[in-house]
């Protein structure tokens, strides 16, 4: 009797085990069913704990510009690179340009945040005179936080569906977890593209500097050309012009006896139609 509600019971937890098995497996396929169905951009984050506000910190963007007239250019220059290094700052983008006037540099500067408005200070005094200055701030912590939220959230999507896709088993499955992979990759490369380049912006400010030293009046001394020799140089522009106009002509030469041809035509016609009316 005891063997006999031993084997019932065995059977009866058998039964039981392979009901919660149909019952698990069929629920983990219909939520990978349901995942599946909806894009990756419309894709449920996972949940993740609000960030304390003490943990929040100001992200700015300082951005300045210096224009000055320089005594020296090439005395100013040399002080700049100079000043640089002590404030780690370094120069980006450099262009140099002269004319017969004046000499001129346009200098792009990236410096730590930290050590902006001592340069921008600094590089201000250099100026013989001052033309224009200007320095502004602007407050990027929300887009800073916003992008760094959305490429942690994208990331653990990421992950949950490597982890379907260790799961599945079905060709069309694993083919449909492998797009939305490669989607949400590329959207995780470009917010983290955002990113960098906003962190980069906050973490290094940027100055631009334009200064210039006009230069002293020269006086062309060089001997002209006398009467004789301009009229030469005339009547030789003159003739080149002609022989020019002569070689356009040449090249016109089916439009002129097309239309020579056209008149020959319409005379011969003219003619015989007078004779017909007289």
């Amino acid at each position: 009797m005891k063997n006999t509600l031993i084997i019932i019971y065995v059977l009866f937890l058998s039964v039981a085990c392979t009901n919660s098995d149909k019952g698990i497996n069929g629920d983990m396929e219909a939520s990978f069913e349901e995942l599946l169905d909806i894009p990756v951009t419309m894709q449920p984050p996972p949940q993740e704990e609000v960030a304390d506000a003490e943990q929040i910190t100001k992200k700015v963007v300082k951005t300045g510009g210096i224009d000055f007239q320089s005594e020296n250019i090439a005395k100013d220059y040399k002080k700049i690179r100079e000043i640089l290094p002590k404030f780690k700052a370094y120069i980006e983008n450099e262009n140099q340009s002269k004319t017969s006037q004046r000499i001129s540099y346009d200098l792009t500067v990236r410096v730590p945040s930290d050590s902006y408005d001592s340069l921008y200070s600094s590089l201000s005094n250099l100026a013989y005179r001052l033309d224009n200055r200007y320095s502004s701030v602007e407050d990027v912590t929300a887009r800073y936080y916003d992008l760094d939220t959305r490429i942690k959230n994208k990331i653990a999507l990421e992950q949950r569906y490597v982890e379907l896709l260790l799961k599945a088993s079905v060709i069309k499955d694993i083919l449909e977890i492998e797009n939305k992979l490669n989607e949400l990759r590329t959207e995780i490369e470009s917010i983290q593209g955002q990113f960098n380049y906003l962190s980069k912006q906050v973490t290094h400010s940027t100055i631009s500097l334009s200064f210039y030293e006009v230069l002293p009046y020269v006086y062309d001394s060089s001997p002209r050309k006398g009467f004789g020799q301009r009229i030469l140089s005339a009547l030789n522009s003159g003739w080149q012009g002609f022989l020019s106009f002569l070689v356009a002509l040449t090249t016109l030469w089916p439009f002129v006896v097309s239309l020579v041809a056209g008149l020959f035509l319409f005379r011969n016609v003219r003619k015989k139609w007078k004779r017909k009316s007289a």
